[in-house]
């Protein structure tokens, strides 16, 4: 089986890269797809344009298996967790076993410190965002993402997978950083971390085929 992750689409937003998105999502092939959150973004009020409706049907609902890991941004459809819907399967977290290893697939908000963790803030900020992106056409997400990369501290990510010490994968988005780190614990075993990053920005997503995950890049030649 083949699995691809994608994560913080943020469709109806200004600034997502609907085209490339739109690209991807018809000639990806897979079995599995795993939405990991903010793929709608119901916080800053989206305008769903035609194209919107040409992404969502392009997710093939009908002949491969969907997984919906609901994030911040999309946590209107919280209430749809545990649930079926339109072939859709919504969790907050997924876990499956493959190649003898343990994945856990995850958003990634819960690790969130500080005040950026309350959810009334997070509202706040993003319709504030939203008000700049679409008076001003100023790119906040990817301005506020390069801040974030200048100071991110491996540290972090350490805290993170503290949490999940019987997991030898574990693969999150939110931060909108695309990164992997590989490391042998304690016990020799080898553990694996990976962001699949964002469609804002970078166009990164993660594919999990025999055991093995690998953060890919997608380059569409039509919106090079």
């Amino acid at each position: 089986m083949k699995r691809v992750i994608i994560s913080d689409t943020h469709i109806g937003t200004k600034f997502y890269k609907s085209g490339e998105l739109l690209s991807f999502l018809k000639t990806a092939e897979y079995d599995e797809l795993i939405l990991a959150g903010d793929i709608i973004d119901f916080i800053k009020i989206p305008i769903f344009s035609e194209r919107c409706m040409e992404i969502l049907e392009a997710i093939d609902c009908k002949n491969k298996s969907i997984i919906y890991v609901v994030g911040n941004h999309d946590e209107s459809l919280i209430d749809l967790v545990g649930k079926e819907f339109f072939n859709v399967t919504f969790l907050k977290r997924y876990d499956f076993e493959e190649g003898g290893r343990k994945f856990r697939i995850e958003h990634g908000d819960v690790y969130d410190k500080g005040a950026i963790h309350n959810r009334l803030f997070v509202t706040f900020l993003s319709v504030l965002q939203n008000i700049l992106e679409f008076s001003f056409s100023f790119d906040f997400t990817s301005w506020w993402t390069e801040i974030q990369i200048k100071k991110h501290k491996l540290r972090s990510i350490i805290d993170i997978l503290r949490h999940h010490p019987k997991t030898d994968v574990f693969i999150m988005g939110h931060t909108h950083i695309p990164e992997a780190l590989v490391w042998i614990d304690a016990e020799q075993h080898i553990k694996t971390y990976i962001n699949s990053g964002d469609w804002v920005t970078h166009q990164t997503y993660v594919t999990v085929e025999d055991g093995v995950a690998r953060l890919c890049k997608f380059e569409d030649l039509n919106h090079s």
